[in-house]
């Protein structure tokens, strides 16, 4: 049977050719959907109390995901946050889970609770000093695009039961990660006619809100592996391509109501953030929310703080030619109405991913 005829062209050039190989994730012709979390907890000082509180919460968070994970119900990788600014606050920890099984999603989600975690700590003064949140989405397999510069190392989506790689032509063009996209054949993604909160709800410290998404908000997790990289290799991507990214980033979160961006973090992969002498991989990955696909693909294409990026990645890849062991990577979900809860407890108010968010609760 041919496929039907799409309602809107690709915006691949004429004649394009790729020049380096790119690869997409197949997942399993009977899933439908895949299901992403981010657990965060969040430092408000560099004091004995916030770091023992943090500790506590990271180990119980901790226990919680590995007894799913011994049950196959996750795949789940953890994360330390990179300062973006210099404010002082932090993600002492981060994991990022992801769901194949939509009943096992919805209840265990359900299920978990960031007052139960912070219950564990049992002085009030603790609890204040820390932060707790909680993103969750769904993704339609046909509303999903995902991209890897090699084979050699797939983590994120990749690292699901039954996935599979296929190499893929539709990159190195503005416009191709939206032609990646299933669905963009048929749908446009258009903005929200939703007004966004020109003051949102988030004052401070000491609130406990819970919210969900508007429709077409995008998630983009982007990261970048130099652990298999010979010396020069992984020396060049440190001093000259890493602080680009970061600037690129700290763009992105410095500047939310300009680029529509949200919960912008920078993360940086270790094998158990409960480990303290644990060794840092050197992974790094980027994550964020943008209101509207076009909100994403404006900053790529136009803002001199991604195009930087982009021509440093260039220039990195002509420089090694086909020796290079450096791999980037990136998964692109855009998510329907309703589709995405947020939840933060005593964070910093500059969390507000959701947009629409409702305050359950005023503590302190």
């Amino acid at each position: 049977m041919s496929c039907p005829l799409r309602t809107y062209p690709l915006r691949k050039p004429e004649n394009h050719r790729v020049p380096v190989p790119r690869w997409t994730l197949r997942l399993p012709d009977d899933v439908t959907h895949v299901h992403t979390s981010y657990i965060g907890v969040q430092q408000h000082s560099d004091t004995e109390l916030a770091r023992d509180a943090s500790a506590k919460a990271i180990k119980s968070i901790n226990i919680w995901v590995k007894e799913l994970e011994r049950e196959d119900a996750i795949v789940c990788e953890s994360f330390v946050g990179i300062t973006l600014d210099d404010s002082g606050e932090q993600d002492v920890a981060v994991w990022v889970c992801y769901w194949i099984d939509s009943i096992w999603a919805e209840t265990t989600l359900k299920d978990f609770s960031l007052l139960e975690f912070q219950k564990n700590i049992h002085s009030t003064s603790a609890r204040d000093s820390i932060g707790l949140w909680l993103e969750s989405f769904s993704s339609e397999v046909s509303r999903l695009e995902t991209n890897y510069s090699g084979l050699d190392y797939l983590p994120g989506l990749a690292r699901l039961p039954g996935t599979s790689t296929k190499e893929h032509t539709l990159s190195a063009y503005w416009g191709a990660a939206r032609d990646r996209i299933p669905d963009s054949a048929h749908d446009l993604f258009p903005k929200t006619t939703d007004d966004v909160p020109s003051d949102p709800i988030p004052k401070g410290l000491g609130q406990h809100l819970i919210g969900t998404n508007v429709a077409n908000m995008v998630h983009i997790r982007s990261g970048q592996f130099w652990e298999n990289c010979g010396q020069q290799e992984a020396d060049s991507y440190e001093r000259k391509l890493e602080g680009t990214l970061r600037a690129g980033l700290t763009y992105l979160h410095e500047n939310p109501k300009d680029t529509n961006a949200m919960s912008v973090r920078y993360l940086r992969n270790v094998n158990d953030p409960a480990q303290e002498h644990e060794r840092e991989l050197k992974e790094t990955c980027g994550a964020a929310f943008f209101a509207n696909l076009e909100d994403l693909e404006r900053w790529a294409h136009t803002h001199q703080s991604h195009l930087k990026i982009y021509r440093g990645a260039m220039a990195h890849y002509k420089a090694f030619g086909d020796s290079r062991r450096f791999r980037t990577w990136h998964e692109v979900s855009v998510i329907r109405e309703g589709r995405a809860r947020s939840e933060y407890l005593n964070c910093v108010p500059e969390e507000r991913t959701m947009l629409r968010l409702e305050a359950q609760e005023r503590r302190g």
